[in-house]
């Protein structure tokens, strides 16, 4: 009775199986050797984590957690390089501000706030340490 990906969707916690060997019958833990299998796993963790779990549901899926991690470690992800105004704009949106929110934000008029955000300027320190505070992020964020 092993869970297809499909059915994720649909999963209540009545549809977990309460005992550790249940569990190994239902979803097998096994070494992750292609995207689809880690995506599964990501998929049934990201579920089963929804829920008050009892001892032996939490040692299952630590124990899914740790082939996660250990396909994560062999096949790590390349994050997309962005540029600091790039994850500007991104908190931005996030947040739901405004170009007006943002140079209230940062202390500038709405043409200067406009004109960085079309990185016709750039972020002053001042500007940067602004965002963190606000967001609370590091600086580096917006250096690239």
């Amino acid at each position: 009775m092993q869970v297809a990906l499909a059915d994720l969707s649909a999963l209540t916690y009545a549809d977990i199986p309460l005992t550790y060997p249940d569990l190994v019958s239902w979803y097998p833990p096994m070494a992750l050797e292609t995207e689809a299998e880690y995506d599964q796993a990501v998929e049934v963790a990201k579920k089963l984590s929804l829920y008050d779990l009892n001892p032996e549901q939490e040692k299952y899926l630590d124990t899914l957690c740790v082939l996660i991690q250990a396909y994560e470690a062999q096949h790590p992800f390349d994050w997309p390089q962005r540029s600091g105004i790039d994850m500007v704009k991104s908190l931005l949106a996030d947040h739901d501000m405004s170009i007006a929110d943002f140079s209230r934000l940062i202390g500038v008029h709405r043409s200067v706030g406009t004109r960085i955000l079309k990185g016709e300027r750039n972020l002053t320190l001042a500007h940067m340490k602004a965002l963190c505070e606000r967001f609370k992020v590091g600086p580096d964020l917006f250096l690239t």
